[in-house]
């Protein structure tokens, strides 16, 4: 039986660019608002209670960036887990009925944070997701149906480990 694996996947440099370039535009677009409002109007609550929503935004962005470049699948104690803010994926490995590398094409499906939640895959049906990239996805269902997508770095190798155990 495996001891402990850790596997870090590829991230997408457009994914992660992506991340990037919006957390730096919202972060800019509010500091100049912030900066033209605080010239031509007095101070009040209602410019309080913007400045918190819009700190609230930028501190979300920074956590859904960092989170996507610190994603990793491992595997112990007979487990598979792998986490982010959007979903928890925890299987147990003797309840893994069919591991399968498929391919994924881009579609706005995939979701708002373009790598991970609880999204509806024609043919599948409702699936966990926490993928990094597209070309690495590998299909994971379980003895009770339950899907669950993953990008593991070197696909095929993983896939042997989860059927191994």
């Amino acid at each position: 039986m495996i001891k402990q694996v850790i596997n870090r996947p590829y991230k997408s440099r457009w994914i992660g660019g992506l991340y990037i370039s919006f957390t730096i535009i919202i972060a800019l677009f509010y500091l100049w608002l912030y900066l033209v409002a605080e010239l031509y109007l007095a101070p009040s609550s209602a410019q309080v209670i913007i400045s918190g929503v819009m700190l609230f935004v930028i501190l979300m962005l920074l956590t859904l960036t960092i989170s996507f470049y610190n994603i990793k699948y491992k595997i112990k104690d007979g487990l598979l887990t792998s986490w982010s803010p959007f979903v928890f994926i925890k299987i147990r490995l003797k309840d893994i009925k069919n591991v399968e590398k498929i391919f994924y094409p881009f579609n706005f499906r995939v979701g708002a944070s373009f790598y991970s939640g609880f999204f509806y895959v024609p043919n599948l049906g409702w699936v966990r997701s926490i993928i990094t990239n597209l070309r690495d996805v590998v299909l994971i269902t379980t003895r009770n149906g339950k899907h669950f997508m993953i990008t593991p770095s070197n696909p095929k190798r993983f896939m042997k480990m989860l059927k191994r155990s």
